[in-house]
């Protein structure tokens, strides 16, 4: 099972439906739109992990969210509420840690996919990171290693997700950004 694949199964119809109240849009655009984030939060990161202490940073933020606490608590509004709290009120600090140079770049590219307005793509993103971090924690644990340890695995779940958005310009565009940045 790939990465994305893991974070997918984390985000349930329940999920979705709560996602998509907080941001007053439809569910069927938040699906659209996470289905356009993650490959691009996942190529992020992966390029993230390539720079000095990149790796370091993400495997800090995927440890502190490996507990699973957000992917349990996601199961009721209670839980999904408190952590959209902590999100709007934390700046998107984890998201700028995980992304670095990348944050604006993703932001524009789900913009562009999804059609959501720049707030709410940002409120996504800022609900989404948790939620990746806890899945990359859950599905390091349930891989062998590769030997290329956090870095690696998100290189080959970007290399994956940029195969598969071939038919998606702006997925696709937005991997080539990322990638192309150095």
């Amino acid at each position: 099972m790939s990465l994305i694949d893991t974070i997918q199964q984390q985000l349930g119809p329940e999920q979705i439906q709560q996602i998509s109240q907080h941001l007053g849009v439809d569910p069927a655009t938040v699906t659209n739109a996470i289905q356009a984030a993650l490959p691009m939060i996942v190529g992020g990161m992966a390029h993230t992990a390539q720079q000095p202490g990149g790796a370091a940073a993400i495997q800090g933020a995927a440890d502190a969210h490996a507990g699973g606490g957000i992917l349990g608590s996601l199961g009721n509004l209670g839980g999904l509420g408190g952590m959209l709290s902590a999100a709007t009120g934390g700046g998107g600090g984890l998201l700028g840690s995980i992304l670095g140079q990348h944050t604006d770049t993703v932001q524009n590219g789900v913009q562009t996919a999804s059609g959501l307005d720049p707030a709410k793509v940002k409120m996504l993103l800022m609900i989404l990171a948790p939620i990746v971090m806890a899945a990359i924690a859950k599905h390091a644990a349930a891989q062998p290693s590769t030997g290329g340890g956090i870095g690696g695995m998100l290189q080959q779940a970007a290399a994956a997700a940029q195969n598969s958005a071939g038919g998606s310009s702006s997925i696709g565009g937005v991997l080539s950004q990322i990638f192309g940045k150095h």
